[in-house]
């Protein structure tokens, strides 16, 4: 329990001193995910949402600093993760030049059958036998609002690239009402 109170203070300290950002957290369940979507009008197929797996994948997400929206994850076609750091994404609208990113260095220890082990698929799970030639996991989250565009704008120009296989995964971020949280883990969350 206190490796998960220093993880979430963490995130708080971080999010609130870089990005000045006021986190207002909110159980949630797969209703409310496709209301918002749908309220916001973003166009998107079932077998692309997935959600985190439980609290203990949001503390890792948070202490390895990808609990933040926008962020987008490149693997290659062996699932290996690509350390782009950016390059092929103009101004955050879109990404275009997915043939820069898949040149970047790959980073061995992380693999996308380990990424989609964290994850809960909404539709049906992506099989890793399947090849692309990129996976791309970009993440959003209702916490978050403001920040979700950029996101849902990387994910529809990744949808209509016509000249690579692509698989794009959104992921949600946010708190889920399928974890079963503790009162005091609640409390601490302020839901």
């Amino acid at each position: 329990m206190k490796f998960f109170l220093s993880i979430l203070f963490c995130l708080f300290s971080s999010l609130v001193i870089c990005q000045k950002v006021e986190i207002t957290f909110k159980s949630v369940n797969q209703d409310s995910l496709f209301n918002y979507l749908n309220k916001n009008q973003i166009s998107y197929d079932l077998d692309d949402l997935a959600i985190l797996k439980d609290i203990k994948v949001f503390s890792n997400y948070s202490a390895t600093e990808r609990l933040a929206v926008p962020g987008a994850y490149f693997f290659n076609k062996d699932g290996f993760l690509l350390k782009n750091k950016n390059k092929g994404i103009s101004c955050g609208a879109t990404i275009k030049d997915l043939t820069k990113i898949m040149k970047s260095k790959i980073d061995i220890n992380q693999q996308l059958s380990t990424w989609f082990e964290e994850l809960t698929f909404l539709g049906t799970q992506p099989s890793l036998e399947e090849t692309y030639d990129i996976c791309v996991l970009i993440n959003w989250a209702i916490f978050l609002d403001s920040n979700n565009q950029t996101s849902f704008n990387w994910y529809q120009s990744l949808k209509e690239n016509k000249v690579l296989k692509v698989k794009v995964v959104l992921v949600n971020l946010d708190v889920q009402e399928s974890w079963n949280l503790t009162k005091g883990q609640k409390q601490f969350l302020g839901i």
